[in-house]
């Protein structure tokens, strides 16, 4: 897999293959949108944060197939959708170089389900060129966002019942507290209020860092874990692994089960000078000024051969955040 390439531009690097059809499919997220789709795509390239961004989707054959461009509007009427569309494929010209001609139909009839106009302007299109897309661009009049939506395929591939059911599952913001977050089959809820901070998405190794103001939150996934473990116990692998971060902390570790693998749960206490304190002062202190938490779920599943680990580090809520985001988790099995 390699370290995750970042695209800043739509429709780069399309080729032609076979398409492998799959019947299985995830639920998959990413800065506040949501969609159903098939179970072999997976993330190849992404760029920008929640107010603007790109993410592309390719099949297990490598060939690019949903594309998904949002920025927040920064008018306070109905922007120009036409307008967006004209930069968009003037993008989309660009990125195919050799390819200088595509027929573009806009104001289609693509979608006809009526819950999927509501709070939109919505505008359908589709073209073709090397490829042939089909999409929609539309503004929510709730979150502000402009989104661009579009499937690919080949030339003589049939799109439009897949176009519509992908459609029609968008979710353009959060629906409720949470936000999901997925790469390479792992697939998380995280509370909304935490912002994406930085990301590592390499062969054996996941980690996805979140903040909120002095909250920190991260969930890490392992590669063969039964290599990491062949030498060592979890705990023992664990405080190995882990013994930057927790330095500085009194904690205790507490042997658990995970959907019936091996777990650890550990919850930590920054220490501080002031720990010198007879016991009557120090709580005192400690209703003034909370201490920084730190609590991690660690588990090893034994059918993915994997291990994850969720910590997060706050003055509140720390254990509730880090057991709802690792229940959160589905280790193996469709998501």
């Amino acid at each position: 897999m390699g370290e995750t390439k970042t695209y800043a531009e739509p429709t780069k690097g399309l080729v032609n293959s076979q398409i492998r059809k799959s019947t299985d499919s995830q639920e998959f997220g990413w800065q506040g949108l949501r969609a159903t789709l098939p179970g072999d795509w997976e993330l190849s390239g992404l760029s920008g944060d929640y107010n603007s961004g790109y993410i592309r989707l390719d099949d297990a054959q490598g060939t690019p197939r949903l594309e998904l461009k949002w920025s927040q509007s920064k008018q306070k009427k109905s922007p120009d959708l036409h307008k967006v569309l004209d930069d968009y494929f003037r993008l989309v010209k660009k990125n195919l170089k050799k390819q200088t001609h595509i027929y573009i139909k806009r104001d289609v009839s693509l979608v006809k389900e009526p819950e999927f106009f509501e709070g939109r302007d919505v505008i359908c299109f589709n073209w073709k060129g090397p490829i042939r897309a089909m999409g929609a661009i539309w503004h929510c009049q709730e979150c502000n966002r402009i989104v661009i939506a579009q499937i690919n395929g080949h030339l003589k591939e049939n799109l439009r019942s897949l176009v519509v059911k992908i459609l029609i599952s968008i979710q353009d913001h959060p629906k409720g507290y949470t936000n999901r977050w997925s790469a390479y089959n792992l697939h998380a809820e995280v509370p909304r209020r935490y912002r994406l901070e930085k990301q590592k998405l390499m062969s054996g190794y996941l980690m996805f860092s979140f903040v909120d103001g002095s909250r920190k939150l991260v969930i890490e996934r392992y590669g063969l874990a039964e290599m990491l473990l062949k030498e060592v116990n979890l705990e023992d692998w664990f405080r190995s692994t882990y013994r930057k971060e927790i330095r500085g902390y009194g904690f205790h570790l507490e042997p658990t089960q995970h959907d019936g693998d091996e777990a650890l749960l550990l919850l930590g206490q920054r220490t501080r000078i002031t720990d010198q304190i007879p016991f009557g002062a120090m709580t005192l202190i400690d209703k003034i000024a909370r201490r920084i938490v730190l609590f991690a779920c660690v588990w090893r599943c034994n059918i993915s051969n994997r291990i994850y680990v969720v910590r997060v580090v706050a003055k509140r809520e720390a254990e509730q955040t880090a057991k709802n985001v690792a229940d959160s988790i589905v280790c193996h099995g469709k998501p």
